[in-house]
């Protein structure tokens, strides 16, 4: 498909990306939606707070996933029919008011609708964020380049929020949500800084938008990169996040190594995409992609074959490797295959794609845990990353695209 749109605003030239306001509106925006892992050392209190079970608590969790799922099929719908700004700036607002009620929340059922609420502004804050990408910088390169940025910005909150909400935790159970009000400011940068791309055209009636929509997984790279993505969310979720604290504990037995293992590949990740930049001048985005996939394979050998603590580290930074080329790689070949008029339910789309993948994940790497223990999941996850390995190279062989 030909990419028709044309923005209101030039493209930043080269050189000048890190002096662009977008760009930074949109890592604050990125930053905002990894605050939720601050919260998940208030738990236990919350628990002793309200004299609520722990079944109870695990509620917090669904009435926040619960909303995300159902909106993420709508929102980016709602943002090419109204607005990318509009509806980004109220998701983020939000996301921030949610903690107001969670903070004077008088009992479990008002901490349950804060989260309800939380739950409802973040698909708003993802998937627009990378519409916006799509929308505002033309170029696969310079995409690349800015996803490289957000993924880096992403990395840095998931390792930091959850250190952060586990230090203020020991002044309290409200002292975490503090974090989630900075939406609030940020919210208010989204409706008076950001730039709101021009749409060439928009199509007034529901059912011919929506055609449109379809068109673009007429596509091969419509269905077969978010496949892709799908095997990669699968992998994290259902082996490497599942399984590594088991593997860590396997080889230790030291609880407190868990969060140290888990945060180096939080790391590697960050630096691989702040180093996307440079390579994205050297090589193709498609390269990457295949880059990555061997690194998985790699990683996840490493830790069927682990022994020692060591070993378990080196598994999470190679891993960690593989994501940090991976999600900015995928995201710069999927964002250009929508019209800037369609790009919000294309996104929506590809979106879910990726969130069902998080969902398998656990339940087939947690059949071949029972089948075949925990050296046998990390050697399936590898089997996993060679087959996406061998369908990517085919694929981007027989179908090239010029960036």
């Amino acid at each position: 498909m030909e990419i028709a749109e044309r923005l209101e605003r030039p493209e930043v030239k080269e050189g000048k990306l890190l002096t662009d306001k977008n760009l930074h509106i949109l890592n604050i925006i990125c930053f905002v939606s990894m605050m939720s892992n601050a919260l998940s050392s208030s738990y236990t209190l919350i628990s002793d707070t309200f004299n609520v079970t722990a079944n109870q608590v695990g509620m917090m969790n669904t009435l926040y996933s619960t909303p995300m799922i159902f909106l993420s099929l709508v929102v980016g719908i709602i943002a090419d029919r109204f607005g990318r700004k509009k509806v980004m700036g109220v998701s983020t607002l939000l996301f921030g008011a949610s903690a107001v009620v969670s903070l004077t929340a008088a009992n479990f059922n008002m901490i349950l609708l804060g989260e309800f609420l939380r739950g409802c502004g973040q698909p708003g804050i993802v998937i627009i964020s990378l519409v916006l990408v799509g929308d505002l910088y033309e170029s696969q390169k310079r995409r690349t380049d800015v996803m490289g940025i957000n993924t880096a910005v992403l990395n840095i909150g998931l390792a930091l929020f959850p250190l952060m909400g586990g230090w203020l935790a020991g002044y309290g159970w409200k002292y975490p949500y503090l974090i989630i009000l900075v939406a609030i400011p940020a919210a208010l940068v989204v409706f008076f800084g950001m730039d709101e791309p021009k749409m060439q055209k928009q199509q007034e009636k529901l059912l011919p938008y929506l055609k449109d929509a379809l068109k673009c997984f007429k596509q091969p790279r419509a269905v077969v990169l978010p496949l892709i993505n799908f095997c990669v969310y699968a992998m994290l979720s259902g082996c490497f996040l599942v399984y590594m604290p088991f593997m860590v504990i396997a080889v230790l037995d030291k609880v407190y190594m868990i969060g140290i293992v888990m945060s180096v590949m939080a790391i590697t990740s960050c630096i691989l995409s702040a180093l996307l930049g440079p390579l994205s001048r050297k090589f193709s985005a498609e390269w990457m992609e295949i880059a990555a996939l061997v690194i998985f394979i790699v990683a996840f050998i490493i830790g069927a074959k682990t022994t020692t603590i060591n070993g378990a580290l080196l598994c999470s930074a190679v891993f960690g490797m593989g994501i940090g080329l991976n999600m900015p790689a995928i995201m710069a070949m999927i964002l250009p295959l929508a019209d800037t008029e369609v790009r919000g339910a294309f996104i929506s789309v590809t979106n879910l794609i990726k969130r069902a993948g998080q969902a398998v994940g656990p339940i087939i790497f947690g059949w071949i845990f029972v089948q075949w223990n925990l050296t046998g999941v990390f050697y399936g996850a590898a089997i996993l990353s060679s087959v996406t390995l061998v369908l990517a190279c085919i694929f981007f062989r027989n179908n090239k695209t010029q960036v």
